[in-house]
């Protein structure tokens, strides 16, 4: 039996404590009191070592989507610290035009940049004035490794000249990747701002969900909730509910699940909301719209000696750079290797993944919700530009392959996805797309559902002060408002974004 309470007050209720929802908390709470539902679980305190280390995580620690056009299944972070507890530590900003280009008031590059610095430390270059000396989040770069060095100079043989710092705006090139790191372990918003947050006296409680937002009017006065986390009035056991009241409500559900809170909330397009029998509070067409990844094309090969990789995840050796393009500037790329058996631990430690990657893509997708549940089409390779330039960079994947592998250091698998029958030469242009568009996969950088746009817009979703429009007393904040995916992880800007609502911009 279904019961409801109706007893707690806060003046911030943050939904989601992960990325972004953490460092909400954490600047929300110089404001006033502070409470954070997380649907996830707190796995201890201090984090168990497997936390810190480990890649392939518990299943509790991950929501699970799956692309209905591919059946791709989209892992997202469940639990204290979200995405930064279940992913792989890569730390880049991204580069001042992306924000820039976002055409936003406020969030233009020199706007984002003293939220980005606020974040981190960074070991190795914290006096320049694009970085950070005293955040929560240490950002690092690792000593190369053989297979680094091997790839490094590959590099230098193609013309491509190298970089100190990928974090360095404007920078292009190969070395190590930026990564947030303490001690060999990954250091997101779970070891860095929770003990901070609950030390400043905000309220954590994992296992709890919001149901959905209530409102009075169009004013948000807080959420329905059901978990380990329900208190009101002794209430306890499967299916107790409480509406906790607050001041001001945070969305930091990530880039599926805010948009499916807002829609179960009577905030979406019209007839979305009219099929799942929701009454509007605000009719937006924008919810659940613009959904974008980063999407990548794996090329696995095996190293000859295990030691090569050293099993560093996403750590070593990066190289960015920029392709042609007649219509559009900067569409940036990325090439670089990682050890697949961290994430797999079946795979052998030979098993390397050269990973082919598009920053800058044009296809988008859409998530909502039918009365049958979600619905999620992420779009991969779906514009033929981005496949067109897929080809391009999978392309100089495979000439840095064959590279490695005339000196040695690597063998090429019979059969090679992205190779002719005899294994001696690449497909052309027309079968190498059609390839791509089989075996693209998805960086896990979901974004773009509940855009950051300026009103009158019917693309936005939520204003430059990260208010959803239509309402009052209800703000979204995590990569979902993100316009236009940044030419980076987007770990970093979602912390950003969660530093700047927790003090309302």
């Amino acid at each position: 039996m279904t019961t409801s309470t109706d007893t707690l007050v806060t003046d911030t209720l943050v939904i989601g404590a992960g990325s972004a929802g953490l460092f909400a908390a954490l600047r929300a709470a110089e404001h006033g009191s502070v409470i954070v539902l997380e649907a996830g679980p707190d796995a201890g305190n201090p984090l168990p070592d497997w936390a810190l280390h480990d890649y392939a995580l518990p299943e509790a620690h991950y929501h699970r989507y799956t692309d209905k056009d591919t059946g791709l299944v989209m892992p997202q972070g469940r639990g204290l610290g979200g995405g930064s507890t279940v992913n792989s530590a890569a730390a880049l900003r991204g580069q001042p035009w992306c924000y820039d280009s976002w055409g936003v008031p406020g969030w233009g590059w020199d706007d984002v940049l003293p939220a980005l610095n606020a974040i981190e430390s960074d070991q190795q270059y914290a006096g320049r004035p694009y970085h950070g000396d005293a955040g929560l989040i240490p950002v690092t770069r690792l000593a190369p490794g053989p297979l680094d060095e091997a790839f490094f100079d590959w590099c230098v043989a193609a013309g491509y000249p190298a970089t100190e710092d990928h974090n360095a705006p404007g920078a292009l090139g190969h070395a190590m990747w930026t990564t947030n790191r303490r001690d060999g372990g990954r250091w997101g918003t779970w070891a860095g701002v929770v003990p901070a947050a609950r030390a400043a006296g905000v309220d954590i409680r994992p296992d709890t969900t919001a149901i959905r937002l209530v409102f009075d009017g169009a004013r948000c006065t807080g959420a329905e909730v059901t978990g380990t986390g329900v208190t009101g009035k002794g209430v306890t056991g499967t299916g107790a509910t409480e509406v906790i009241r607050a001041g001001r409500v945070i969305v930091c559900a990530g880039a599926y699940g805010s948009p499916e809170l807002l829609l179960r909330s009577g905030i979406g397009p019209e007839h979305v909301l009219a099929a799942l029998g929701v009454k509007p509070v605000s009719v937006l067409a924008g919810v659940g719209a613009n959904v974008q990844d980063h999407p990548w094309c794996l090329l696995n090969v095996d190293v000859t000696d295990p030691a090569l990789i050293e099993a560093r995840p996403v750590s070593g050796a990066l190289l960015r750079y920029e392709l042609t393009d007649q219509e559009a500037e900067h569409v940036e790329a990325e090439i670089f290797p990682w050890q697949l058996r961290p994430y797999d631990l079946s795979s052998p430690p030979t098993a390397v993944a050269f990973t082919a990657a598009l920053m800058a893509p044009r296809s988008r997708g859409t998530f909502t919700l039918t009365p049958a549940g979600r619905e999620l089409r992420v779009g991969l390779l779906a514009d033929a530009a981005d496949a067109a330039h897929m080809v391009s960079i999978v392309r100089e994947t495979a000439a840095l392959i064959d590279a490695l592998a005339k000196d040695g250091l690597v063998t090429v698998p019979d059969g090679a996805w992205w190779q002719v029958a005899d294994g001696a030469a690449l497909l052309d242009d027309t079968a190498l797309a059609a390839a791509c568009r089989e075996v693209a996969g998805t960086y896990n950088h979901h974004s773009g559902t509940c855009r950051l746009g300026v009103p009158g817009d019917e693309r936005t979703v939520v204003g430059p002060d990260l208010s959803v429009l239509g309402t009052a007393g209800l703000a979204v904040a995590d990569s979902s408002v993100i316009p236009v995916i940044p030419r980076a992880n987007t770990n970093l800007i979602s912390m950003a974004i969660g530093y700047r609502a927790g003090s309302g911009i």
